[in-house]
């Protein structure tokens, strides 16, 4: 398996390769989406890493938060579809890291009201206020998710081919 460095490496030089091409070859209309996918795309590679499941350099890197991903790391068996897998991995540990979030807002909330002080914020008026958001920015969201899944998948396609050289020779 290629190491957490040269991961890390391909993920910033394709992304930064990938900028003047959408320059030169994009029209100006469509580059904005092309540069929110490429930054998905290194937050994926970077900071989403198929490597979570671990005690990786991508896992180190979340500082003091790196507890968030512990819950992962103990429900994910390593290199297994969910957390390798070329699409659902990637969007997976979105969807962990938003439920995780979501978890500690939600008790927060119930904390504070345990103190007596009241937050005027409906759970369910959020959520419809986050669909409409997404309604609205299709297009941005598409970009995003785009991005999300190949910084996953170039992990695990490195992974995979680095397996299978390993074994031919």
């Amino acid at each position: 398996m290629p190491s957490g460095q040269v991961h890390d490496w391909v993920t910033v030089s394709t992304a930064l390769g990938a900028i003047p091409l959408t320059a030169m070859y994009l029209p100006p209309e469509t580059r904005p989406l092309a540069w929110l996918a490429i930054a998905s795309y290194t937050f994926s590679g970077i900071w989403l890493s198929s490597d979570l499941d671990t005690r990786s350099s991508a896992y180190y890197r979340w500082g003091p938060l790196r507890i968030l991903w512990y819950p992962y790391q103990k429900l994910v068996p390593h290199r297994s579809w969910i957390s390798h897998g070329l699409g659902i991995g990637p969007l997976l540990r979105v969807a962990y890291l938003i439920s995780v979030l979501a978890l500690l807002i939600w008790l927060f909330g119930w904390l504070l009201t345990r103190i007596g002080i009241a937050l005027q914020v409906d759970a369910r008026s959020w959520l419809l206020h986050a669909t409409d958001w997404v309604l609205t920015y299709q297009r941005e969201v598409l970009a995003l998710v785009i991005g999300l899944v190949a910084g996953g998948a170039v992990h695990s396609l490195m992974d995979f081919i680095h397996t299978r050289l390993k074994k031919a020779l």
